[in-house]
C-alpha cells in the first residue's frame, strides 16, 4: 500500500473515531470540549510520564506483531511480560546487574514463546489456548511468588526492590528528562524493522504470513519460521516487562496495577501501528496519550474510567478496521 493512502487512510480513520468519541461524550451528558481539551493536553505536559509509559507498550505491540507477520495470533504476551518481569527483578535482586536482567527477561519471554510456537507446530494446539492457558499459570505463578517469597518486610503489599545499582535512570536533556528505557525500545524497535524488512528471515516471514502453501512451494520451511517468530515475540515482551521493572516501578505490588494489562493493550498499539515496527513507536505513543489523558479527564472533568475505555476503544477499533479488512481479502485471494 503506498505511503501516502497509509497516511490518508490513517487520518480519516483519526477524525472518525475522534468524531464518535466527541457525539458520545455529548450524549452522555459531558462536556466533550472540555473533555478533548484536558485528553490531548495533560499528556503533552509531561513528555517523561508519556515516554514511560509507551516503552511496555512499544515491546508488547512488537511481541504481537511479530508473530502476526507469520500468520499466528499472539495473544501470550501478556504471560511473556509478567514472566520477563518477575525473573528481571529477582536476577537484578540477588545478582545487582541489569544487563544481566534484561537478558533474562529478554531470554524467559522468548522461550515462553518458544513453547507455545512448539506446542502448536508438534502438537497442533491452537495457540491462542495455549497462550490463554499460560498467561493464568504466569498470573498465578507471579502473585503468589510477590507474596509468598519476594515481598518486602517493610511494605508487605509488594515485592523487593530493584538495587539503586540495577536501575535504569534517566538522560536530563536541559528542560526534558529522558527515560533510558525509551530509547532502548526505540531503538529495539528499529532493529525489529530492519529484521523484517531487511533480512532474508523477515522475507520468509512475511511470505509465510501471506500464503504457507506459497512458502514451502518456494522452499520455506513455514514450521520454522513460526517458531522463531513466536520465540521474537516473545522476546520482546519479556524485554519490556524487565524495562518496566528496572526502568520505573522498581518493584512489583501484589495487585499488579503496573503490571496487568500491557500485553493486551500491545495487540491495539500493533494494529495501530499496522504491524510495522515505525508505525508501532507512533501507535504506542498515541495510545498511551489517550490513557494519561483518560487518567485526567477522570480527576478533573468527573468522566467515569469505564467512559474513557470506551472512547479508547472506539478509535482502536475504527483505526483497525481498514486494515483488519485489508489482510482478510489478501488471504483469501492469496488461498
Amino acid at each position: 500500500m503506498p505511503r501516502s493512502s497509509l497516511i490518508i487512510e490513517i487520518s480519516i480513520s483519526v477524525l472518525l473515531s475522534f468524531l464518535s468519541g466527541y457525539l458520545m461524550l455529548l450524549v452522555m451528558g459531558y462536556d466533550a470540549s472540555r473533555v478533548f481539551t484536558i485528553v490531548l493536553s495533560d499528556a503533552l505536559r509531561n513528555p517523561h510520564y508519556l515516554m514511560i509509559r509507551s516503552t511496555p507498550l512499544i515491546l508488547t505491540a512488537l511481541a504481537f506483531s511479530i508473530p502476526s507477520l507469520t500468520g499466528v495470533f499472539n495473544i501470550g504476551g501478556e504471560g511473556q511480560f509478567y514472566l520477563g518481569a518477575l525473573l528481571s527483578l529477582m536476577v537484578s535482586y540477588l545478582l545487582g546487574s541489569s544487563p544481566l536482567a534484561l537478558a533474562t527477561g529478554c531470554a524467559s519471554g522468548g522461550l515462553l514463546g518458544l513453547v507455545i510456537a512448539l506446542i502448536r507446530v508438534r502438537r497442533g494446539v491452537n495457540e491462542v489456548v495455549t497462550s490463554i492457558m499460560l498467561n493464568w499459570i504466569i498470573y498465578f505463578l507471579l502473585a503468589y511468588s510477590v507474596t509468598m517469597h519476594l515481598y518486602d518486610p517493610m511494605m508487605p503489599y509488594q515485592s523487593v526492590s530493584v538495587p539503586k545499582a540495577a536501575r535504569i535512570g534517566n538522560l536530563d536533556l536541559g528542560p526534558v528528562s529522558v527515560p533510558l528505557i525509551f530509547p532502548i525500545a526505540v531503538l529495539t524497535s528499529i532493529a525489529m524493522y530492519f529484521v523484517i524488512f531487511h533480512s532474508s528471515l523477515g522475507y520468509e516471514m512475511r511470505v509465510v504470513g501471506s500464503s504457507p502453501k506459497s512458502a514451502r512451494y518456494a522452499g520455506f520451511n513455514p514450521e520454522r519460521v513460526i517458531v522463531i517468530s513466536m520465540a521474537l515475540g516473545g522476546a520482546m515482551s519479556g524485554l519490556g516487562g524487565s524495562l518496566l521493572i528496572l526502568g520505573h516501578t522498581h518493584a512489583i505490588d501484589s495487585t499488579m496495577s503496573g503490571l496487568y494489562g500491557m500485553g493486551f493493550a500491545g495487540i491495539g498499539a500493533g494494529l495501530l501501528g499496522r504491524n510495522n515496527p515505525v508505525g508501532i513507536v507512533l501507535s504506542s505513543m498515541f495510545l498511551s496519550l489517550l490513557i494519561i489523558g483518560g487518567e485526567a479527564a477522570e480527576l478533573r472533568a468527573g468522566v467515569p474510567t469505564e467512559l474513557a475505555d470506551v472512547f479508547i476503544g472506539i478509535i482502536v477499533i475504527v483505526l483497525s478496521i481498514p486494515h483488519l479488512a485489508r489482510v482478510i481479502v489478501s488471504r483469501r485471494v492469496a488461498s
